[in-house]
């Protein structure tokens, strides 16, 4: 185990190295492909822009030249001269062009396939969060397959029609696109990587430009940092113009860092500017392909799942409305909570709403959805009722999956009781069976798990833990609340349930912190009117003071407590 992440077996490993293998090799084909209608543009006194190799040999009329088939005609960065022009005229009247480079193929494949190993290899083992499901790279790989061929197509096409204002034009090119996408989708750690290798296959597509390849990845990274935490769309819009302008200052430093200047400055600003407001859309439009295509659960989708009239929230108001309450209450404590710890909040809320739609199925035998005395639970034995509780995950995994509501949010309905204990039908089957008889067993009566995984998932297993039994406090003070929170934490905390999650005992304080509070603004004394005498006398009665605590409210509840108190 290397850095909290286990090895992944080794057909996985294999697997993936294909994928790799896959994305280099399609990668270097884009790259190598030459335009079939190039026509080199210069006149006397301009700088090559690019190295120009004959095709075939030919003779330059008017001359004693000849030029044999792979000379260089001119080289990059060289002053056109009178005999350039003489040779370049020749070249644009040949008909048979390189179309592929095949040997510029082999160097770029296994430049890029060494990058992308190195960079995945490295990432795998010493970055914390850069963890790819097979799915996950699959998406990354052809995501970076489409933008780096969108972003060749372009330049084929200016190179054809606009060669003159090349590399002006390049910057209308929307190359921020990629890591906006990648973080929004992913992970910040995983669009910085793989901008890398993105960078890379433009700057070789671009002439092997070190120019373009800083230009792409400090745009790529800037795009990342700003289209980080996504509340709305305007986010999105946000991140673009603020990318765009910051990478004018950049464009600006880089020309004076080289000393080149040029009175195209304006233009190309105007240029990024434009560039990074329709990037801003083109992102907009191609999340809601890419959630669809991968089955993810990107923040705008989460906020359209936030909207309390999905179907789902509406069946639920409906026919559990004791659920629905408990749901939102619960989301509640679970926001606050991840806004204490620095986890998600948005994520957070909404998986709150949505971890209890396994009850729709049978709404009725969950007591907070019971609107009269009768128990669905009387004729059945508690074997069977446990059964029946503990299936409302699954039921909600279904659920999930047919709402398409994400990985994310099906992986928290999954793990959010864990593999906790339903010690209430537990205990009353013990009391109940013949311990010679019949052998009860404490792994029946568990749920199936897995345990949470994230910190998300762990604080939707104690808002939900801590909501659904502080529904029967007595007398409910804020000593009372507070003690009640620290039992219902440490309980979960013992049992193991947040193993397999990153919550540290300093996180366990916060979120019981914060739980303590929203609880108290729920569970709050009002003031209760007096009543008058008829003859307009004094109160009757006044208001009650918090001065009557019982005694047992004022004890320190010990234990865990003790040690998140240590943490902070």
């Amino acid at each position: 185990m290397q850095n909290g992440k286990d090895k992944p077996p080794s057909y996985l490993r294999y697997g993936k190295l294909v994928i790799l293998v896959g994305l280099a090799l399609i990668l270097a084909l884009i790259v190598s492909i030459k335009n079939p209608f190039f026509v080199a543009e210069y006149q006397l006194g301009d700088i090559a822009r690019e190295n120009l190799r004959a095709p075939m040999d030919f003779s330059v009329p008017g001359t004693d030249v000849t030029v044999k088939k792979g000379e260089v005609i001119v080289r990059e960065g060289e002053r056109i001269n009178a005999d350039h022009l003489a040779r370049i005229a020749v070249y644009n009247t040949l008909e048979r062009r390189e179309v592929f480079a095949v040997t510029k193929f082999a160097a770029v494949f296994i430049l890029l396939f060494l990058l992308i190993a190195i960079l995945y290899e490295y990432s795998e083992k010493n970055i914390k969060k850069f963890y790819l499901s097979r799915k996950d790279l699959v998406f990354c790989s052809v995501f970076t397959v489409f933008c780096v061929a969108l972003v060749k197509s372009f330049y084929l096409i200016f190179e054809s029609y606009a060669q003159s204002r090349l590399e002006d034009l390049f910057y209308i090119i929307p190359v921020f696109v990629f890591a906006m996408v990648v973080r929004i989708v992913l992970f910040s750690e995983i669009a910085i990587i793989f901008s890398l290798v993105y960078s890379a296959a433009l700057a070789f597509s671009f002439d092997n430009s070190l120019r373009i390849f800083l230009y792409t990845f400090a745009g790529s990274i800037l795009g990342a940092y700003f289209s980080g935490k996504c509340e709305n769309r305007n986010t999105i819009l946000r991140a673009g113009i603020f990318t765009a302008f910051l990478m004018c200052l950049f464009m600006l430093a880089g020309d004076a860092f080289t000393g080149r200047s040029s009175g195209s400055v304006p233009l190309r600003m105007a240029f990024v500017i434009v560039n990074g407001i329709a990037g801003s859309f083109i992102v907009l439009g191609l999340l809601p392909v890419i959630e669809s295509l991968f089955d993810y659960t990107t923040d705008i989708k989460l906020l359209e799942l936030a909207n309390l009239e999905h179907p789902l929230l509406g069946d639920m108001m409906l026919n559990a409305p004791g659920t629905y309450h408990h749901s939102i209450v619960v989301g509640n404590l679970s926001k606050a909570a991840a806004e204490a710890i620095g986890a998600h909040p948005l994520l957070t809320r909404v998986a709150a709403y949505y971890h209890d739609i396994g009850k729709l199925k049978m709404p009725h035998y969950y007591i907070e959805n019971r609107t009269g005395s009768e128990d669905a639970h009387a004729g059945i034995t508690p074997n069977m009722s446990a059964l029946i509780i503990m299936s409302h995950v699954k039921e909600g995994v279904e659920l999930a999956k047919e709402y398409r509501l994400g990985r994310r949010l099906t992986g928290i309905i999954q793990e959010h009781h864990g593999t906790s204990l339903t010690s209430f039908f537990y205990t009353k089957a013990k009391g109940k069976e013949d311990p010679l008889l019949h052998v009860i067993e404490e792994k029946d009566f568990r749920y199936p798990g897995p345990r949470p995984q994230t910190k998300e998932a762990g604080i939707i297993m104690l808002a939900d833990a801590v909501e659904a039994a502080s529904r029967v406090l007595e007398d409910p003070t804020p000593k009372r609340i507070e003690n009640h929170v620290q039992r219902i934490i440490e309980g979960i905390f013992l049992d193991g349930q947040l193993d397999e999650c990153e919550l540290t005992l300093k996180d366990l304080h916060a979120i019981q912190k914060s739980f303590i509070a929203i609880l108290i603004g729920i569970f709050h004394h009002r003031i209760e009117y007096p009543e008058r005498k008829q003859n307009g006398g004094s109160d009757k009665k006044l208001p009650k003071t918090d001065e009557a605590q019982p005694k047992g409210d004022r004890q320190d509840n010990r234990g865990i407590t003790g040690l998140f108190k240590a943490s902070k």
